[in-house]
């Protein structure tokens, strides 16, 4: 995964997103409910990438799968205490604008992104987001009073992250297809 530098003076959009996905609350009424991190989750993926499941509860713990996440790209981050407290920052914003989404209708669109990514390719994924984003944006009209690029960004974090609570695997690469979104240069 690319862990560039953002432009437009935003702090790196890995580490926000991180922040973002680390601090929004949940919208998955299960995952509230889970022990942060357990280590007692009786489901695995095996060598063939299958998912293995005892039956109970959700195929894939989507704290344990953004913990993996975390241990893969903070390495490849080197930022300094400022740039970590400038991230948060821009997380606890965007959550702000994100919070303006009702629970219904980011629900409906997290299914709707979730089925469609279900039956396309990687290289799709960031048109289907974008159009989910598109949608959400209809959905709430008071998000016009602010920076168009941060509602966009809000949102867009926040459909990956309800995407992810109840569809873990796709985390590696929804995150990836955000931040190259988000590194793309932008038209004037």
């Amino acid at each position: 995964m690319d862990c560039n530098k953002n432009v437009d003076g935003f702090p790196e959009t890995s580490l926000v997103l991180l922040a973002f996905l680390q601090h929004k609350r949940c919208q998955n009424g299960d995952l509230k409910r889970e022990p942060e991190l357990s280590n007692n989750n009786n489901n695995y993926i095996d060598s063939d990438e299958e998912l293995q499941t005892d039956g109970h509860g959700s195929p894939i713990d989507f704290r344990g799968v953004l913990h993996d996440l975390q241990l893969q790209i903070q390495p490849q981050l080197s930022v300094n205490a400022e740039e970590a407290q400038a991230a948060r920052e821009m997380a606890a914003e965007l959550i702000q604008i994100a919070d303006m989404l009702e629970n219904r209708v980011l629900s409906r669109a997290a299914n709707s992104l979730t089925k469609k990514l279900s039956t396309s390719t990687y290289q799709v994924w960031s048109n289907h987001l974008s159009d989910g984003v598109q949608s959400l944006l209809q959905h709430v009209p008071g998000a016009r009073e602010f920076n168009k690029e941060l509602v966009e960004m809000a949102f867009t974090f926040a459909l990956v992250k309800t995407v992810c609570e109840h569809a873990p695997p796709f985390l590696f690469q929804l995150y990836d297809t955000v931040v190259q979104t988000f590194l793309a240069p932008r038209p004037q």
